[in-house]
């Protein structure tokens, strides 16, 4: 019996092929204006251009030309060419129209002509409903370029690692009945999760006052708790019941009215030094350069820190001023007149550079509790005008304002940032994809996500559009303003439809600087060694490196991204006297407490080893360890005699020698031996 086996082999459909349309081709036309036809310029694609005068970006476009391919239905890296020139625009406004809506694309096009440039990857419908235009709306008297366009399918896959939040504010979900909050939160997360989003970022903190259990601060009056209640509690574990991420969402620099007025020196000043003792902005708000405030605020942050373990992350908003030159205020003024501007900086860098330092210190101290606690702030969306060709300088940017959020990405003081872009292509400026392209490209290494907003939309469509723009950036996620209007323009269904960006579940994105860290912190405490207190101002220098970090109020200090090995500190203090410690062996991931006493020279402060010391000894072979009395410079104290305990920690076995030792030139020698093969650790003292 002869057997026939019949191999039948089933393949996928293949993808559309890669289209290229030029001008000359079919599927270009000009739909407004009228374009000229050039065919000099160096660069171009085919034998000729298309080419218009431009408008102005304040203007409506007044030409408009396209490309409109047939393509397969799903996802296409979108590509343009043209020939670059010094009379080009800086900002060419191509727009994609995918199945999220339309995304503006703006281009250099005084560069990288003569190749394919990249505006993206975006989902497209089959046939030719989806398409690329450009249009006129750019640089004044320049001209604008309309050559040619590729599109190219990518190979489908699974949904890759985004980072998908909603922000929930505090007046989405708090009330004065537990059962009603505690539904609220249980229905946010089962939306979220419906929604294919993977994180919430829940507001716990708007003013002075809590929605969590606070000793500190009072509870906030649009909270009442049951007996043993705790909200942030309960929203971290309603998340992760759900698979989310959920991000404790904290207010910084706002306060109430009762907290305003007991404490008036912490408040904002105007030019003439006047405290604001009124709202500015329907807030009181606190001043940056008080290291009383900053202080205060990083002890609200720390108790989080220390009772919420299983929180994702801490996401901080109202980091900022108000307006233009604030605060003037007298502390601020003392201080910036003084050691506490190291840099000689003018009022606004330096004011602006009192919240970059005060995130060092919390992301230190943080690290030293929770190394992988993510830190996040939401900064206004637009930086400053100069980062926008053509735009107003008339708009709220968050510079001019003392926040000055590239700088704490640059110092990696935080983890992640969603600047709050909520302006949608097209109209009147500004536009989303002016905005973000910019932020991503000022990411140093952490991520960015852009701010979407959903208010007054009547479904997802904008979102959609946005979402998708921002991949296509290369920001790894996105972040909604707000729950309620999420909710109402039906987010959690628009969104995870056919063919729309959350279509499919994704995991957060790792965070490979807290995953797998290649660098470490130090952070400690700076005392004057004669009375005890904390040292505010005093300037820390280290070798290697021209920043200089300064105390805090309660003698707070921190270096941040610090390569393993050896480092020395130099802690300059004024009349109090200097310091020199150098530290050995900080390993990737390593967050070290460096605490420093301050005198003058030939003070004893501390006792260090010797270089050379004994780390392996053969079981009762006797070993010696020498240890230096040295003073706040790291200079040997050789005049005078003092007594040094030496303290076993963790032996197994027996610890024979002398305990206790007098200096002989400032050096305490300990002969010891041990009869066991364990290790054991001493503490000098």
């Amino acid at each position: 019996m002869i057997k026939l086996c019949l191999l039948v082999c089933l393949l996928a459909a293949p993808l559309s092929a890669q289209v290229i349309i030029d001008n000359v081709d079919a599927g270009f036309s000009v739909t407004q204006g009228t374009w000229s036809t050039g065919d000099t310029a160096a660069g171009r694609y085919g034998a000729d251009y298309r080419f218009v005068s431009c408008n102005g970006t304040a203007a409506a476009p007044s030409a408009l030309a396209e490309w409109r391919p047939t393509l397969n239905a799903g996802q296409h890296q979108v590509h343009v060419w043209y020939p670059a020139g010094s009379n080009r625009p800086v900002d060419a406004p191509y727009v994609v129209h995918h199945t999220g809506g339309s995304t503006v694309v703006r281009i250099d096009q005084t560069t990288n002509g003569g190749q394919w440039v990249a505006l993206g990857t975006f989902d497209f419908a089959a046939g030719t409903t989806g398409y690329v235009a450009v249009r006129n709306d750019a640089e004044l008297g320049k001209v604008v370029m309309a050559d040619a366009v590729r599109f190219s399918p990518v190979t489908p896959t699974t949904a890759a690692d985004e980072f998908r939040a909603v922000w929930v504010s505090r007046f989405e979900w708090p009330s004065t009945t537990p059962s009603t909050w505690k539904n609220n939160i249980n229905t946010i997360m089962a939306n979220a999760k419906a929604g294919n989003f993977n994180a919430v970022v829940l507001q716990m903190r708007g003013t002075t006052d809590t929605l969590y259990p606070s000793p500190h601060e009072p509870l906030s009056p649009l909270i009442t708790n049951g007996t043993g209640d705790d909200a942030l509690a309960y929203a971290i574990n309603a998340a992760h019941a759900q698979g989310l991420q959920l991000h404790c969402y904290f207010n910084t620099h706002v306060c109430t009215s009762a907290f305003a007025a007991a404490n008036p020196s912490w408040l904002i000043a105007d030019s003439s030094g006047t405290p604001q003792s009124s709202t500015v902005d329907g807030y009181y708000w606190l001043a940056p350069g008080n290291p009383d405030v900053q202080a205060y605020l990083r002890t609200q942050i720390m108790h989080i820190v220390n009772n919420y373990p299983a929180l994702d992350g801490i996401h901080f908003d109202r980091i900022r001023m108000p307006e233009l030159n604030y605060s003037h205020d007298a502390v601020s003024t003392a201080r910036r007149t003084g050691d506490g501007n190291p840099d000689a900086l003018a009022f606004d860098p330096w004011t602006a550079d009192q919240i970059t330092r005060f995130l060092r210190d919390v992301y230190a101290e943080v690290r030293g509790v929770n190394p992988t606690l993510q830190l996040s702030a939401a900064p206004l969306g637009l930086y400053a005008a100069a980062s926008y060709p053509g735009y107003s300088t008339g708009y709220y940017y968050g510079l001019p304002r003392q926040q000055d959020a590239k700088a704490w990405l640059a110092h990696g003081a935080l983890d992640w940032i969603a600047p709050q872009i909520y302006w949608a292509d097209g109209g009147a400026k500004p536009d989303f994809s002016d905005i973000a392209p910019d932020w991503q490209a000022s990411a140093s290494g952490r991520h960015i996500y852009p701010g979407i907003s959903g208010t007054g939309e009547a479904n997802s469509n904008r979102a959609a559009a946005e979402i998708t723009a921002s991949r296509g950036f290369g920001c790894p996620g996105t972040v909604v303003w707000s729950y309620g209007s999420a909710n109402s323009a039906g987010y959690w269904s628009g969104l995870t439809q056919a063919g729309a960006p959350y279509e499919q579940t994704a995991s957060c994105p790792d965070l490979p600087w807290l995953s797998n860290p290649t660098t470490g912190t130090v952070r400690g405490v700076i005392t004057d060694f004669a009375t005890g207190l904390p040292i505010l101002d005093a300037w820390i220098t280290k070798n290697g490196s021209s920043y200089t970090a300064l105390s805090a109020a309660d003698g707070f200090w921190c270096w941040l991204d610090l390569a393993p090995g050896s480092h020395t500190f130099t802690v300059d203090a004024g009349a109090l006297g200097t310091a020199v410690v150098t530290i050995t062996g900080l390993s990737a991931g390593e967050h070290r407490t460096v605490n420093i006493a301050v005198a003058g020279a030939g003070v004893a402060t501390r006792l260090e080893l010797l270089a050379q010391v004994t780390t392996s000894a053969q079981v009762n072979q006797p070993f010696a360890l020498t240890v230096v009395v040295v003073d706040s410079q790291g200079t040997p104290v050789t005049t005078g005699s003092y007594t040094v305990t030496a303290t076993p920690v963790g032996a197994t076995g027996n610890v024979s020698g002398p305990l206790t030792v007098a200096t002989s030139g400032g050096a305490a020698v300990f002969d010891f031996s041990y009869d066991s093969t364990g290790s054991v650790t001493f503490v000098f003292r």
